[in-house]
C-alpha cells in the first residue's frame, strides 16, 4: 500500500488553486478517498469532509492543506502498521 500512498501523495494537485469540480481533480479526490480507505476508513472520512470545504472560498486553503495531512497521516499509518507487521482489516 505504501507505493500507491506515495504515489497519491506525489500526484497531489494544488487543490487550493484548482477548482474541486474539475473532472481532473474530481478523479484524484475519488483516487484518493479509495485509496485512504483501504489504510484507515476514519482518514478517508475525514478526507471527504475537507473535500466539501474546497468548494467554500473562505475554508479551501485551510480544506487543501487538511487534504495533505489526512493523505501523510495516513501514509505515517500505513509505515507503522508494515514495520510492526500488523495486518490490515478486511474493508
Amino acid at each position: 500500500m505504501s507505493g500507491a500512498l506515495d504515489q497519491l501523495r506525489q500526484s497531489t494537485h494544488d487543490l487550493e488553486r484548482l477548482g474541486p469540480l474539475s473532472d481532473e481533480v474530481r478523479k484524484w479526490l475519488d483516487q484518493a478517498y479509495d485509496t485512504l480507505k483501504e489504510v484507515d476508513v476514519v482518514e478517508s472520512a475525514i478526507l471527504r469532509l475537507h473535500e466539501r470545504s474546497l468548494r467554500d472560498p473562505e475554508r479551501k486553503a485551510v480544506a487543501s492543506s487538511e487534504i495533505v495531512e489526512t493523505i501523510d497521516r495516513a501514509r505515517a499509518t500505513d509505515n507503522l502498521m508494515q514495520r510492526m507487521g500488523v495486518q490490515r482489516r478486511a474493508v
